[in-house]
């Protein structure tokens, strides 16, 4: 019976050309978390998932749910999910290949009337960016338990707006909203994400599918550097308290840190650089950088953070210039399923589909999910990195991923 599954490439086509019709930007995609964009993009997946036959829900935070119930009422759900916000001018891959991948699944289940014994969940996860609100993943750490009451103050939006607003504008009470989203873990057997690489690894070894084992996590600060503002050409430059210079160092500190095991998947970057007042005759007197740094190793990824901080307040106090030092981030990495990781290569074998073994370098709702229950990720052959208008997937290549995945949920029914 699997065998005689396939999926169909011009319906992913079609669903992922209509999710690019919802930007705020014509270069690029910008679908920002709770924004306008990333409700008309949320509204059509519910549609969709309608029009499959599915139970269709969403918790209070605003993550959509759709049930295609098993024969076995009391068994637990299988669930497929990923995101459909973005970044600023980002690509129209990277999160909605793998919602798009989960109603390929339905619908292919539907087209020979397949029915399973365990219920199958198709979820889209809101603000999984970070561009909206400055952290990551929200509405699966909100599934989990993990968004907190007091981060629905301290979170904004680019407007200033903070979390609890942007809810309570939505119609729903924040705190109630929390507490309904937690999912019992004994609802779930397990969580799958289909999700572009967003790096160039499969598409060097010429490899359409990997099979996720590792996702990285991040750690993250903002340093502020307070200096003098004084007139650069009046100052001396042995009298000068430059917060840019210093936060320049701080930059090639970081890159340098990093890169200290070349072999090893740590990754630092500075992001973000503010500085004022921003005049051309003005020494700067404030900077401000953002650093995320990532690994999939957790202790070596806290010592690069340590020795990170410690370097910057060496350059701080040498430079003689204030420093505030705020860790915004502090996640774990996380070792995908044992259990889903070797179901989901039997699947590609069975399918002779050709695949890697391979860790995530980014972040993903896959990591927080885990926390509740086992977990794995399918990546798909990308190309022109991500995070901007250049990403970009083969839609042969994104069908050949939902395959693997459509054969591991045959294959996970019975285990």
């Amino acid at each position: 019976m699997s065998h005689r599954l396939r999926v169909q490439t011009d319906r992913i086509r079609r669903d992922l050309e209509n999710l690019s019709e919802f930007t705020a930007t014509s270069e690029g995609i910008t679908r920002l978390s709770m924004g306008p964009e990333e409700e008309r993009a949320v509204e059509y997946v519910s549609e969709c998932l309608a029009e499959a036959g599915l139970q269709v829900s969403t918790d209070g935070i605003g993550n959509l749910f759709g049930l295609r119930p098993g024969r076995d009422p009391t068994a637990p759900a299988l669930m497929i999910a990923s995101h459909v916000d973005s970044v600023v001018r980002g690509g129209n891959y990277d999160g909605s290949a793998g919602v798009v991948a989960g109603l390929e699944i339905v619908r292919t289940l539907n087209d020979l009337d397949v029915q399973l014994d365990i219920p199958l969940e198709i979820g889209v996860f809101r603000m999984e960016e970070s561009a909206a609100f400055g952290k990551s993943c929200l509405g699966s750490r909100a599934f989990v338990g993990q968004l907190h009451a007091d981060e629905l103050d301290r979170l904004t939006n680019r407007e200033g707006v903070t979390l609890r607003q942007v809810l309570e504008d939505r119609g729903v009470d924040p705190e109630s909203a929390l507490r309904e989203a937690v999912r019992d873990p004994d609802s779930l057997s397990g969580y799958i994400e289909l999700h572009i690489e967003q790096a160039d690894n499969l598409a060097s070894l010429d490899v359409p599918v990997g099979v996720v084992t590792a996702i990285a996590a991040a750690t993250r600060f903002k340093v502020e550097f307070t200096g003098r503002a004084r007139h650069s050409g009046a100052t001396p430059m042995a009298e000068r308290e430059d917060a840019l210079c210093a936060a320049s160092e701080a930059v090639l500190a970081v890159e340098r840190i990093a890169s200290q095991q070349p072999d090893a998947a740590t990754v630092g970057t500075v992001g973000v650089l503010n500085v004022q007042p921003g005049t051309m005759t003005t020494i700067p007197g404030y900077a401000e950088i953002q650093i995320d740094l990532r690994d999939i190793d957790g202790e070596r990824k806290d010592a690069r953070a340590s020795e990170i901080v410690q370097t910057i307040e060496e350059i701080a106090d040498r430079r003689g210039v204030g420093c505030s030092i705020t860790r915004t981030a502090q996640d774990e990495p996380v070792t995908t399923s044992e259990r889903l990781v070797e179901t989901l290569c039997q699947a590609a074998d069975g399918r002779n589909i050709e695949y890697e073994r391979m860790h995530s370098a980014a972040a993903h709702d896959a990591a927080h999910v885990a926390e509740i229950t086992d977990a794995s990720m399918v990546f798909i052959r990308s190309y022109g990195g991500s995070h901007n208008p250049e990403e970009w997937a083969d839609y042969d290549d994104i069908a050949l991923g939902t395959e693997v995945m459509l054969e591991a949920v045959l294959q996970l029914e019975h285990r």
